[in-house]
């Protein structure tokens, strides 16, 4: 329960935030807030939640933002000061047309992670999302039954297998490194690198399970055919 709950006044706040009309992001202008704190153990545990109205420059839909703050999650920036993290959720849920799957014949479980990352990069939380995108790639390299110790070995094997040539090998351990800095050292790729990265994942769904699933069933359905 909130000790305090007022109306923020001052609105001169704005942001980019991921417009599910205009399908990208686009700066929105805050339109109303309201700000709650709460507080325990006679301040010593602490909290606030922002509940703000956006409106978007180009088209005027409006987002509604849920902005957390809990006094025992915080980080320390270049200089060493303590600031508390934001817990950031958007409704409705940001999406966009310019990251788009083929999933037709992939793994439900896969899918589930796509969705996860997709979610994390249109509401611009790159740490989750590039920490996604290398659990996506260890996915499709433990179902694929590639060999190996670590993901760097299984990785390999997928290049052994035929399945990558030399150029996307080099970038799948990028993405590898990169997601690895994420999860260890919050450390997050940047929006291009985020969709350079979905480009070649995109490749081996093709490569692994859509191509290969869709030439079985137009196979199956020419026998049919033929055998009428």
């Amino acid at each position: 329960m909130f000790d305090t709950f007022k109306r923020n006044d001052e609105l001169a706040n704005r942001k980019r935030l991921q417009c599910n009309d205009c399908r990208r992001q686009t700066i929105h202008t805050l339109e109303a807030q309201c700000v709650g704190n709460w507080s325990q153990d006679e301040g010593a545990i602490y909290g606030s939640t922002n509940f703000s109205l956006y409106r978007c420059g180009a088209c005027d839909e409006v987002c509604f933002e849920k902005t957390s703050y809990f006094s025992e999650e915080y980080d320390h920036d270049s200089e060493g000061h303590i600031f508390l993290i934001p817990s950031e959720v958007q409704y409705p849920p940001p999406s966009s047309a310019d990251f788009a799957f083929d999933t037709d014949f992939t793994p439900a479980d896969l899918n589930e992670l796509i969705d996860e990352m997709l979610y994390a990069l249109a509401g611009s939380k790159l740490k989750l999302a590039t920490v996604a995108l290398r659990m996506v790639v260890e996915f499709i390299v433990n179902d694929t039954k590639c060999a190996g110790r670590n993901l760097q070995k299984k990785i390999e094997d997928l290049h052994a297998k035929g399945h990558v040539d030399e150029v996307q090998l080099a970038l799948l351990h990028k993405i590898r490194d990169k997601g690895n800095a994420g999860a260890h050292e919050r450390i997050a790729m940047n929006r291009n690198e985020m969709v350079a990265g979905i480009s070649i994942v995109n490749l081996l769904l093709e490569k692994l399970y859509n191509g290969p699933s869709r030439q079985a069933a137009v196979i199956k359905k020419a026998n049919q055919a033929f055998k009428q």
